[in-house]
């Protein structure tokens, strides 16, 4: 069985028997972080912000920071990393609470840099991010990720992301439709590029837009 695997697939492997022996606790969660839709979401992701047809901060830049907000475990970081075409990439930050993240996403992404810390203390109008993505919009108060954007420099790419599916408990901010989900930042963003993909269970929508 091995001899038909790549080396990356016994990596991963490797890596998912060593969180299954420090944090047991979490092994469902990783895996969860892992799925299909997961994987689905946030290669489409990729796929539109790499078509993006409008500038953004820094554009003259050989190199661009970005922020992942609510990163999780670091897959999308990860992802960004090997896949964004934009531009060359000097760092990509995944920021996350909890400190578990910080310390399995170590284990099966080690070019990320994990950051420990809520994302409402974080000082963006100080930080060199030309974009910052946001794949959990659903799971933040309306109000923080609105202050995220107020603090962001000028001409910051975003990207957001949010569903329709208010039967998880921990969805505190999901929108009925797309229009609902882009008329929220219709006065913060601009040049905005929306999108929506069917999940089955329910369905993804996405923003793409700039600082005002």
């Amino acid at each position: 069985m091995v001899g038909i695997m790549d080396e990356e697939t016994v990596q991963l492997l490797e890596n998912i028997k060593s969180v299954a022996e420090k944090h047991p606790g979490r092994l469902f969660d990783v895996l969860n972080s892992l799925n299909i839709n997961q994987y689905r979401s946030k290669k489409w992701l990729l796929e539109k912000l790499n078509q993006y047809p409008y500038h953004f901060k820094n554009k003259t830049k050989d190199s661009i920071d970005i922020a992942v907000l609510g990163g999780w475990y670091g897959f999308m970081a990860n992802l960004l990393q090997k896949e964004f075409l934009i531009k060359p990439i000097r760092e990509v930050h995944s920021y996350d609470y909890d400190p578990l993240c910080k310390k399995i996403g170590e284990i099966f992404f080690p070019t990320v840099k994990f950051v420990e810390r809520r994302i409402e203390d974080v000082e963006f109008q100080n930080k060199s991010y030309s974009v910052v993505v946001n794949t959990s919009c659903e799971h933040m108060e309306q109000s923080i990720i609105d202050e995220i954007i107020a603090r962001a420099n000028e001409n910051t790419l975003f990207v957001l992301q949010s569903n329709n599916y208010i039967k998880v408990d921990e969805h505190i901010n999901c929108s009925i439709s797309l229009t609902e989900f882009a008329e929220r930042y219709e006065n913060k963003l601009k040049n905005c590029e929306t999108y929506e993909l069917n999940m089955d269970k329910y369905t993804r929508f996405m923003l793409i837009g700039t600082k005002q």
